[in-house]
């Protein structure tokens, strides 16, 4: 959005998660600047003051030095304050927090921990180690719910116990919450905006609306609960509520009038309801906005098409293209939207209008010769993609893409000619010797294939791909298995969340006749990849290696469930197995 007032990037703030910042303040403490103009110098106080003297004095100088960046100074007095007053749970929180500005968050999280064990109902020092702590959820959970029964007008904890609760999943238990907190704070706009979130999450409209209405109440200038509003509305039923919609969508309008946001969805409800004469208007009010600002095109899709609402994107591109035929933005994404349309033909169509001087102008080469290819129309992606090859033979992705194609039509001598010759130019170019490797080992020249892996290894031992590539062959042909293990496990080490690398250290593991372990780790393999054809029936044959049978077979069900058309062969090999092993168990 072009403008936003000062209330909208309040809530913005606050909808963010809340940082550790500042310091908790100790009661009546002497201000910094009563505190110089006492003449305070880094001089010890005489050994006659008591303690509690000298821990206020080392204090106030640690805040004179913080004052002037003068962080290790702060530090020491700091230490000399808790020296003089151990027991302060104040300054021990001071400590900490000094602690995570230098980045030790560890050591930080660690004397927190330790403080709160020691003073279970201080709620000061159970705030900072919520504010510390990160990822045990459920721990995480109780801490905060303990913060609300000592201090249950606590908003900072009201609102990250609500975000957790979102996270977790537990609506209904978020919709509580922020309830109480509206009844609690009945004045505080960000209350009734979560609870809207959760009652719309929960599909209780209604409610939704009224919450909506009495954030917008609070703080007249907030833009996000008017959208929400919006929204909460088109789901009661856009006809029915189209003068509400209209009403809210101009409010917005008449607050940022450039609101590209709204302009979508005030053009959209006059063209799905037939309006056209008011459609048009809008739509060349968004163009207008478009050709003062070019990148407006860039927020409707990012706007329309993560939510996957692809005809929408559709209509208002194509409604905004009449006043701009020209432009290369709108037809890229007019191109995105009919390809999630599933709409090939028109996709292609709109891409290729677009210009070579488009930053995206090389997404579109390769999506429309994937789009040809899925079309089952391979020749005329193949044909698409040498036309550019000539143009720009040094390009190393429509080499590349080129080469798959190649291989994936058999022509593997071709698709090797074209990738040696490439690396002439570039010999340690990693990416087309890794699609070199790729085909020769689809083209049956595997040791080749092998030492050209080897050569990617050699020139980045990082390349992850490489090495699981490596590792994974070796273990289908059964040999240096030690290697492969040593080679997959430093793939996993550089790409940890890969499904694929975790399927090849289960299957190194399977080959080395660790049954046990193997299943552990095709286990994840297939979480990680949403269960792929080869992974699941990877983890299928560990099962059946373990004596679990019942699960083998829903395995390789799973496996076929999943299996794409072009995977002819391991279907064939799934089927032959699940078969076999029924008839074992008869």
């Amino acid at each position: 959005m072009k403008h936003l007032t000062v209330c909208t990037l309040a809530l913005a703030s606050v909808l963010s998660v809340f940082p550790v910042s500042g310091c908790i303040k100790a009661p009546g403490t002497v201000d910094l600047e009563q505190a110089d103009s006492k003449n305070i110098t880094d001089q010890d106080p005489t050994s006659s003051e008591d303690n509690d003297l000298q821990s206020s004095y080392y204090y106030l100088m640690a805040r004179r030095h913080e004052s002037k960046n003068e962080a290790d100074q702060a530090k020491n007095a700091l230490k000399k304050a808790m020296e003089k007053d151990p027991g302060s749970s104040f300054l021990q929180r001071e400590y900490i927090i000094s602690l995570k500005k230098e980045k030790k968050s560890e050591q930080a999280l660690a004397l927190a921990q330790d403080l709160a064990k020691k003073h279970p109902d201080d709620v000061e020092n159970l705030i900072l180690l919520a504010r510390l702590k990160k990822g045990d959820e459920k721990d995480m959970t109780r801490l905060l719910e303990r913060i609300l029964e000592l201090a249950p007008e606590d908003k900072e904890t009201f609102l990250r116990l609500g975000k957790v609760y979102l996270d977790e999943g537990m609506n209904l238990k978020a919709m509580n919450l922020f309830s109480r907190m509206a009844n609690i704070f009945p004045d505080y706009y960000v209350a009734y905006f979560y609870l809207g979130e959760t009652q719309r999450m929960e599909n209780q409209l209604a409610a939704a609306r009224d919450s909506y209405l009495k954030t917008m109440e609070l703080e007249p200038d907030l833009l996000e609960p008017r959208f929400r509003l919006v929204d909460v509305y088109k789901a009661l039923g856009e006809k029915k509520n189209r003068t509400s919609i209209i009403a809210v969508l101009k409010d917005i309008l008449d607050s940022d009038p450039g609101s590209e946001r709204a302009l979508i969805e005030l053009g959209l409800l006059y063209y799905n309801t037939k309006d056209h004469q008011n459609a048009d208007e809008v739509f060349a009010e968004l163009g207008r906005e478009i050709q003062k600002n070019p990148e407006l095109v860039v927020n409707i899709a990012q706007i329309l098409v993560p939510e996957h609402r692809y005809q929408d994107a559709a209509t208002v591109l194509s409604q905004v293209r009449k006043v701009l035929p020209g432009n290369a933005n709108i037809n890229f994404f007019l191109g995105m939207a009919y390809e999630g349309l599933e709409e090939p033909d028109k996709a292609i169509e709109y891409y290729l209008k677009v210009t070579p001087d488009h930053p995206q102008y090389k997404k579109t080469i390769l999506s429309i010769a994937f789009l040809y290819r899925d079309m089952n129309r391979t020749e005329d992606a193949v044909r698409f993609l040498e036309q550019h090859h000539r143009q720009s033979p040094a390009d190393i992705d429509i080499t590349s893409y080129l080469a798959s194609f190649y291989q994936e039509s058999d022509r593997h001598d071709i698709a090797v000619t074209m990738l040696q010759r490439a690396l002439k130019e570039a010999p340690k170019n990693t990416a087309l010797l890794f699609k070199l490797g790729a085909v020769l080992d689809t083209a049956g020249q595997r040791e080749q294939s092998i030492e050209t892996m080897k050569t990617i290894i050699r020139l980045d031992p990082k390349h992850a791909s490489a090495l699981n590539y490596l590792g994974y062959t070796y273990a289908e042909m059964g040999i240096h298995l030690d290697q492969a293990l040593e080679l997959v496990q430093r793939a996993l080490e550089i790409r940890p969340e890969d499904g694929f690398i975790t399927d090849s250290l289960g299957w190194v593991y399977y080959k080395k006749q660790a049954y046990d372990k193997a299943v552990f780790y095709l286990e994840k393999a297939v979480e990680l990849s949403d269960y792929e054809t080869v992974i699941a029936a990877h983890l299928a044959e560990a099962y059946t290696k373990t004596g679990q049978h019942q699960k083998a077979v829903a395995m390789y069900k799973k496996a076929l469930d999943n299996a794409r058309e072009d995977q002819e062969k391991e279907i064939r090999e799934i089927k032959e197995k699940l078969k076999q092993l029924k008839n074992t168990r008869q």
